[in-house]
């Protein structure tokens, strides 16, 4: 029934490998749930700024008009906007009528640690002559 000269039990060696390989899985776990949180703070950057920049597209010809286009500014302290308006080249034909081809560029930018982040939008809309 009882063995002389052995114990039972780990060896030393084997406790170390244990622990080893536990630090080495904990370790990638927890990079992997950094990479998540990065990535997730990332995407709701890249929300914000799209929700903006389609705000800003839609506000364009009743608020921002061809005659003061560019406009910039600022929000949430952090993401910086350009919308700029410009004239798009219409047939000959259609030069004489009420409204005009115009088109509408959103630029977001906004910083992320050292790297600069931007969001774009484009837009193509007909927009009267002379608003009132």
């Amino acid at each position: 029934m009882f063995r002389t000269g052995q114990q039972d039990g780990f060896t030393l060696l084997e406790v170390l490998v244990a622990f080893a390989i536990a630090s080495a899985a904990l370790i990638l776990l927890m990079q992997a749930f950094s990479d998540g949180l990065r990535l997730a703070g990332r995407a709701e950057d890249y929300s914000r700024a799209t929700v903006m920049a389609e705000s800003l597209l839609i506000r364009a010809g009743p608020e921002f008009t061809l005659e003061e286009s560019p406009y910039s500014g600022r929000f949430d302290d952090r993401f910086n906007w350009v919308l700029e308006l410009d004239p798009y080249p219409m047939d000959e034909g259609l030069t004489e009528s009420a409204v005009a081809a115009v088109k509408i560029e959103v630029a977001v930018s906004w910083k992320n640690g050292r790297q600069q982040r931007n969001y774009e939008l484009s837009s193509l809309r007909l927009m009267p002559l002379n608003p009132k």
